[in-house]
């Protein structure tokens, strides 16, 4: 009659188990956009992102220190798909032959609807020609704060269950 009533129980206590560690571990709670020192592998920067999310990166081009933005939207496979570059102006390096609508605004050489994804981002930084990095329209990383020529990978990673750590 005592092991009708333990069994239940056990079963019970199995199932409690069970639904603490994939709550805990297991269970998709976001996605974070982070920035990792390639040398070492090391976080440098993390914040919260979701799919359809904004990125935008700011950079100064050649000798000449002309300004030159990407816009990116993040994909719902953690990637990046970049939607358009302005620049002031064309020259080496300018991709002027792309085949997309370009316009001019304010001095700035748009391109756009260029639709090329990047699966992660790797960089290598300079103190001089790499500048912000803004998600929806705030700059939440300023590359200047990093030793020049630091190595950068940026990559979206889901984290998993309430118990991680990462927050």
């Amino acid at each position: 009659m005592k092991n009708k009533k333990i069994v239940p129980g056990l079963i019970l206590l199995g199932i409690a188990a069970g639904l603490f560690l994939y709550l805990g571990f297991f269970v998709p709670r976001g996605k974070r956009f982070q920035l990792y020192d390639r040398v070492n592998d090391k976080v440098v920067f993390s914040t919260p992102i979701r799919t359809g999310d904004k990125l935008s990166l700011e950079i100064e081009h050649s000798f000449e220190h002309i300004p030159w933005f990407e816009y990116y939207t993040v994909t719902a496979d953690n990637g990046f798909n970049l939607d358009a570059i302005a620049v002031a102006g064309y020259g080496a390096g300018i991709p002027a032959e792309m085949d997309v609508p370009t316009r001019i605004e304010d001095g700035m050489v748009w391109m756009e609807d260029i639709n090329s994804y990047f699966p992660v981002f790797t960089w290598t930084t300079s103190a001089t020609y790499m500048k912000g990095l803004c998600l929806n329209g705030t700059e939440i990383f300023d590359f200047r704060s990093l030793p020049d020529a630091s190595r950068i990978r940026g990559e979206i990673i889901t984290v998993r269950g309430y118990l991680t750590g990462v927050r």
